[in-house]
């Protein structure tokens, strides 16, 4: 209940963007889904768009139009849901995504090894480099991957959206 009437304040003064940050953590499934629907109903009748700040990704493909994909405060990846969640361009959002397990798709699941680096003293060029399974293999990346940032590089998608992609493999 708390959730819905923080959602029925937000909405009071009639905004036009609703930031949402973890909307449903700790809620058990069914309540999540409840929050869900009433989320995507408010959506459509009063016009909201919403920022939804998760680490579910599931949850997040419910409402996205658009995804940005964040790893270690760096946006890595930005696009239209469709493209992220179809076609992941990023090392981390490609890992971020097998991870996940479907109802209706059988796949194995992976993970990403290593650590999340810390804030406090990152690690030189693009912040996943450590841990990038793309790194290990090419020899062409070292050098580049370990020194630079990487350069946003828009990447296709859907025409209708633009699909960016902070890597290396790209350039």
């Amino acid at each position: 209940m708390k959730q819905r009437v923080i959602i029925a304040m937000a909405i009071m003064a009639h905004p036009k963007v609703v930031i949402l940050d973890e909307p449903t953590s700790a809620l058990d499934v069914i309540t999540q889904a409840n929050i869900m629907n009433l989320l995507k109903k408010l959506k459509w009748e009063y016009k909201l768009s919403y920022m939804f700040i998760t680490h579910d990704l599931a949850l997040a493909s419910e409402l996205a139009d658009s995804v940005a994909i964040m790893y270690a405060g760096k946006m890595v990846e930005i696009g239209g849901a469709e493209d992220i969640y179809g076609n992941p361009s990023h090392p981390y959002t490609q890992g971020l995504i097998s991870s996940v397990p479907t109802l209706r798709i059988d796949k194995t699941l992976s993970f990403i090894p290593g650590e999340v680096p810390s804030l406090v003293n990152p690690p030189s060029g693009c912040r996943f480099h450590p841990r990038c399974p793309f790194y290990r293999d090419r020899d062409y990346l070292k050098g580049l991957c370990d020194a630079k940032e990487p350069p946003i590089v828009e990447i296709k998608g859907k025409a209708s959206r633009k699909h960016l992609v902070a890597c290396w493999l790209y350039k």
